[in-house]
């Protein structure tokens, strides 16, 4: 399921005219995006092999939002989060729908979802509003 998930983001990555890169770097070394070039390296050796899905449509969401990645490197820490969580909320927009579509799913547990596409805890709300919307208009 992973890797078929990795390949619906690169497609949908390629289908927006976002171009990637696959490497394999440390496993500590997340993906990123060269913005410059409307590029995403996305890094297959990353030590957990379940996050790939959601970094890529993390990093996809960086340059569909037209982030301004020279503000993001500065030393304000208001201008990386709002990025980051920017980026984080349209990543769940991306993935979640297209993992749902894959499967059989009930919303009565958001947990088994996140963990199985290894989202961050700290978007257990927002992970469960979006499968929630998508799961009624299915119905």
């Amino acid at each position: 399921m992973i890797n078929d998930l990795i390949n619906c983001m690169l497609n949908y990555a390629f289908d927006n005219h976002i171009g990637f890169e696959l490497v394999s770097l440390k496993p500590d070394m997340q993906s990123f995006t060269i913005k410059g070039h409307n590029l995403i390296i996305v890094n297959l050796n990353w030590h957990n092999r379940n996050e790939i899905p959601f970094q890529i449509a993390h990093e996809i969401s960086h340059i569909m939002n037209s982030d301004n990645l020279i503000l993001y490197k500065s030393k304000s820490c208001k201008y990386k989060l709002s990025y980051e969580h920017n980026a984080d909320l349209k990543a769940l927009k991306l993935l979640i729908p297209m993992y749902l579509s894959r499967i059989e799913y009930t919303i009565n547990n958001i947990y088994p979802l996140m963990e199985q596409l290894a989202i961050p805890k700290r978007l257990t709300n927002e992970a469960k509003q979006i499968a929630s919307k998508y799961i009624q208009a299915a119905n």
